[in-house]
């Protein structure tokens, strides 16, 4: 068992000690150290929506002092998975967490100690093995962990393979040569497909005389490792030795139509990839994944065969070339879905969106260590602003920008539109001295380059700060001649459509509600013309406000729960927590006090997941304390404090409860018990390998009903173990049973 599997086994067995859940954080991907805190926060369910608001004069925080602050009173277990490259900033990050969280656990797995105070060290052993001058019988051998592992593989491609009395010597002595490392072993049962298991051990033994020498400072261990991947590799054709080392530069995976688009050309023709992808599958190379949140099958490589691929790549002075057709090909994509955001395709491209993040941080840094793309990563960093501000992504999406607008300081339209988008999100997060600095700057920009349709974007982002400062007159200012440009040039995208809501806010709060109406109506009316779902949730967001202020609470629900629904679907949290907010007031205005005591009691727990709530915004804040008020001086103290305590889902589950008519109890926190809530949090695949291990299937079983690889079925097993709090296959069968037999 590898130490990521024995870390979610653990994980799953103390899963019920924590009261507030366990967290895998996976870091074999990243590569930015100062990426490691907003990589904690997007696991836990945070958005890096806010470090300030403008209503105070607040220094901004770290991504760490976030995360600090949301984990300092949770019980919960972090387990960091894949330290070793970025030890440094996770021995930061682990020693201010602990030193400051008293009930926060960490497990970290790595190939290096993080060398903390209070750390504890366990090495993870190999796979058991019979003893060297013990060769049990062949119906003995399966107790062996190793050799059943073995044993499993090789009928994976060799459904006749068996332990003989002719054979068992040989395979007892090619898991000992292997020192039971589960990949080593995985990747030498491949070859049983052609070969006898004393001819893998000769071939295997011939490679190790040739890469084994004994290094200073190699673990034996490592050294076995290094041994059995360059073996695959050599195995491997010409050109899937090629195709090997030009996916390397794939970060989390990555589909057929990026391979044919980065690693053609060159001793590799496209139509030859398919085939070529089929052997590195077939060779336990790739690992072919079915991406939960789309439709696109995905491809996958174990980081260590990773890093060797990259190595070769070097070797072969390919590794500049083929990183910027990686390059080029996110920034094409960042592009399409900018292009595309105001339409119907948005949930589309934030899932796909979202399934390549690695793959755009990998593309965004090697922009930054390459003198000659940092335009192409500006451009990247800039069309990306459907996926930071969307996806609750700010402040990972400024620090890409800054740093790379800091590298091509050249004035050009990418420069302008990195100075806009880092300006909004700045304002969003309430840093608004570099928000208003990014303004002002988006604006000199635009009159040197004669761009108005930058000046209109530097413009809101003035309206948004001047909105922030309550300074109410000069926001409307700024926002209603942003909108004139944009609606002179026909300048129909969200961003610009979108300056329509912070009108609608701003009339709202001045008291103007037909006004307020009237700009809500319009951005409503242009985001359904291009069914522009986000822009349109937003549109109906200030409708309900404004139809609120308006003294028609009635009439303001209806959009508001439309807003949510689409909201939850585009996991935007921010606007869930402004919605959710003002559906509470309508709902509390019409009498419905016991739902609107419900829902301000998810809000508690929501808003802490993003930021400060509704924006700081004093008048926003005075009219959300009004309206709970209220709900409490009906429903009584004690009923009202029952109703917001809520339960102990995750506040976006709980929101789905509040809203959808289930409305049966739930279980309240700490309550001991069945509890049907984790069902919830399994994926769509998950959830059918939970149903296939009730019908007794095994890992290979699964994997072959679901046509994936046992690598991804035995992924899925374990995460279904985790999520559940179960320890066995056993137990997961028995609660599939109980829930079936409950529902």
């Amino acid at each position: 068992m590898g130490k990521t599997r024995l870390a979610l086994r653990l994980a799953a067995e103390v899963r019920r000690a924590f009261r507030n859940g366990v967290w895998l954080v996976e870091l074999a991907t990243l590569q930015d150290p100062a990426l490691v805190a907003h990589a904690v926060a997007a696991t836990v369910g945070m958005q890096d929506n806010t470090i300030a608001f403008g209503m105070r004069e607040w220094p901004p925080r770290s991504p760490t002092e976030v995360v600090l602050d949301y984990l300092r009173d949770k019980q919960i277990l972090l387990v960091l998975d894949n330290c070793e490259h970025l030890a440094e900033a996770c021995a930061d990050l682990v020693a201010t967490l602990l030193a400051n969280a008293p009930e926060l656990r960490i497990l970290t797995t790595s190939r290096q100690r993080l060398g903390i105070s209070g750390e504890h060290l366990f090495t993870v052993p190999p796979l058991s093995l019979p003893k060297p001058d013990l060769t049990p019988r062949p119906d003995e051998l399966h107790r062996y962990e190793a050799v059943s592992l073995l044993t499993e593989r090789a009928t994976a491609v060799h459904p006749d393979f068996a332990i003989t009395p002719e054979n068992a010597a040989s395979v007892v002595r090619l898991c000992r040569r292997l020192d039971g490392i589960p990949l080593a072993i995985e990747l030498a049962a491949v070859q049983l497909r052609a070969l006898s298991v004393r001819q893998v051990l000769e071939r295997l033994d011939n490679r190790f005389h040739l890469l084994t020498a004994p290094r200073r400072g190699v673990v034996a261990r490592h050294q076995t490792l290094r041994a059995a991947v360059d073996w695959s590799y050599e195995l491997c054709s010409p050109q899937e030795r090629l195709l090997w080392a030009r996916v390397a530069v794939f970060a989390g995976g990555c589909d057929l139509e990026a391979v044919e688009e980065v690693c053609c050309g060159d001793g590799i023709a496209r139509a030859d990839i398919v085939d070529l992808v089929a052997g590195l599958v077939d060779k336990s190379i790739l690992a072919r994944c079915d991406d939960p949140r789309g439709q696109r099958t995905r491809y996958r490589m174990l980081d260590i065969l990773r890093r060797h691929g990259v190595e070769k790549l070097c070797a072969a002075g390919e590794d500049s070339r083929v990183h910027g057709r990686h390059r080029d090909w996110f920034l094409r994509l960042a592009e399409q879905a900018a292009a595309s955001w105001f339409g119907p395709d948005e949930r589309t491209w934030m899932v796909r969106l979202r399934s390549e993040h690695d793959n755009v941080r990998a593309a965004l840094e090697f922009c930054l260590s390459d003198p000659d793309s940092a335009q192409a990563g500006l451009r990247t960093a800039g069309a990306l602003w459907c996926f930071w501000v969307p996806g609750g992504l700010l402040g990972e999406g400024r620090q890409w920008l800054d740093r790379l607008a800091a590298l091509a300081p050249e004035p050009t339209p990418a420069l302008g539109v990195a100075l806009w988008v880092s300006g909004w999100a700045a304002s969003h997060q309430g840093d608004l001295t570099a928000a208003e600095a990014n303004a002002e700057r988006c604006q000199r920009l635009a009159e040197r380059l004669g761009d108005a349709r930058l000046e209109a974007y530097g413009l809101q982002v003035a309206g948004l700060c001047a909105l922030l400062k309550g300074k109410l007159t000069q926001a409307r200012m700024l926002c209603e001649q942003s909108w004139e440009r944009h609606r002179a040039l026909g300048e129909l995208t969200s961003p610009a459509v979108k300056v329509l809501t912070k009108l609608s806010l701003v009339a709202s709060l001045q008291g103007e509600v037909d006004q307020a109406v009237g700009y809500a109506e319009e951005c409503v009316a242009l985001a359904r013309q291009h069914s522009a779902h986000w822009t349109y949730s937003w549109g109906l967001v200030l409708l309900g406000l404004a139809l609120w202020r308006r003294g028609d609470p009635e009439r303001a629900i209806p959009p508001l729960r439309e807003s949510i629904a689409i909201k939850r679907e585009l996991d935007d949290l921010f606007g869930l927590g402004m919605a959710g907010d003002f559906l509470a007031w309508a709902l509390t205005a019409t009498g419905d006090h016991h739902q609107a005591a419900r829902l301000f009691g998810v809000l508690e727990r929501l808003w802490p997941l993003v930021g400060l709530p509704l924006m700081g915004l004093k008048p926003l804040i005075e009219y959300h304390e009004k309206s709970a008020a209220a709900a409490r001086a009906a429903l009584g103290e004690a009923a009202y404090a029952t109703a917001h305590e809520g339960t102990a889902l995750d506040p976006r589950q709980e929101l789905d409860c509040v809203l959808g008519d289930n409305a049966a109890p739930h279980p309240r926190k700490g309550t001991p018990g069945r509890d049907d809530q984790p069902w919830v949090s399994l994926t769509r695949r998950e959830r059918e390998v939970a149903a296939l291990i009730a019908q007794g299937l095994s890992n290979r079983d699964i994997a072959n009903r679901l046509v994936i690889a046992q690598r991804t079925a035995e992924g899925h097993v374990e995460r279904v173990l985790v999520k559940l709090g179960l320890t066995s296959r056993t137990q997961v069968a028995a609660w599939v049973s109980e829930r079936r037999r409950t529902s």
